[in-house]
This record gives C-alpha cells, structure tokens and sequence, in this order.
C-alpha cells in the first residue's frame, strides 16, 4: 500500500537521492555515455531540479498526497514524513511555520534543501565507487 505511492520528505529525500545517484552512474556507464557528452552532470542537475520543484511545492502547500489524509498535507508531510500511517506521533508541530516565514524550522527547511545536491553527490560518489 505505502511502497506504490511516490512520496518525498525530508527525512526520505536524502535517501532517494543516494540511490538515485548511485542509478545515474550506472546509466552513465551503461547506456548513455554514447548519447551525451556528460550523462552524470545533466541527469544531476534534472535529478535536483526535479527534487526541489516537487519538494518545494509540497513545503508550500501548493502540492499534497490527499491519499494520505492528513499526514499527506504539503508542510506537514515534509517535516513529518507520514509517520501516522505507522501508528506514531508527528514528532514536528508545523503551525508556526505558518505564523512566522522567518521561524526556525522555515530556516532549516531551506537549509535542507540546500543539502540536496550533497546527498546526490554522494550517490553519485558511491556509484562510481562500486560499479
């Protein structure tokens, strides 16, 4: 149930982005290194794009899982993750993220998403590594 739905957060997207680092490497050396002068660059800069398009729109409410009731709410589910559909607590209360733009959690939320390329780095890294 969970696993078919495509869904992004901050405590997921880092993860996703090593794995999917780790494919562009194997993409790279496997299919497309004939077609593109540098697969490895231009699938990143989609991966991220793509990351922080869809991730973005979801931290402003303007994108949600309504599948997922409440816990598929755009800010909620960045922070928290879903963790309802397991039975747990959202461990982050985000209605003063609302309040004040400036709040610490809005701050850090930017700062996280300025991580992304780091954590695709890393698969990149791995991939290059192991394959």
């Amino acid at each position: 149930m969970f696993q078919e739905r495509r869904v992004m957060s901050f405590l997921l997207d880092p993860l996703f982005l090593i794995v999917i680092g780790i494919a562009i490497v194997f993409l790279a050396k496997r299919f497309l290194h004939k077609i593109l002068r540098n697969p490895v660059l231009v699938l990143s800069v989609v991966t991220v794009a793509l990351f922080w398009s869809i991730s973005g729109l979801l931290y402003l409410d303007y994108l949600d899982f309504p599948w997922l009731g409440k816990a598929g709410s755009g800010r909620h589910f960045m922070w928290n993750s879903g963790v309802e559909l397991f039975g747990l607590e959202p461990p982050i209360d985000v209605s003063s993220t609302y309040a004040n733009p400036f709040c610490t959690l809005n701050i850090v939320a930017v700062l996280l998403f300025a991580t992304y390329p780091l954590f695709l780095y890393l698969g990149v890294y791995a991939g290059s590594k192991i394959l």
